[in-house]
């Protein structure tokens, strides 16, 4: 009885879709047509926070201090007189003989560890 329904089936499908195919249309009367209209949508704007730039500052290195050996001076009187000790200012200038500087030698003066930390 299965061959017999799909026998029938086909020829109904058939049948119909041609009935409503040629069903027409009998209203005469004249139809509104829809008139295409552009619809413009506005995009979702995205706020996007940046990160405020962080201002680094740099500190120049400061020049060394640089002393010209004068007549009557020695490495003691020098070191004194900038408040640094003797064996800084020898070590600073490769000096191993605290009594062998001469004049018109430049030294370079150590910075004091303690104004560095003030800053």
């Amino acid at each position: 009885m299965g061959g017999q329904m799909k026998k029938l089936v086909a020829p109904v499908l058939v049948f119909m879709l041609v009935f409503t195919a040629c069903g027409g249309d009998s209203d005469d009367s004249p139809k509104a047509e829809a008139t295409p209209t552009a619809v413009v949508t506005q995009a979702e704007t995205q706020v996007v926070e940046e990160p405020t730039p962080t201002a680094i500052i740099v500190v120049p290195p400061k020049a060394p201090l640089i002393y010209t050996v004068q007549a009557g001076d020695s490495l003691g009187i020098i070191a004194n007189s900038f408040g640094v000790p003797i064996e800084e200012l020898a070590a600073e200038n490769g000096i191993e003989n605290y009594n062998l500087i001469q004049v018109g030698q430049e030294l370079v003066i150590p910075e004091d560890d303690d104004e560095e930390e003030e800053e």
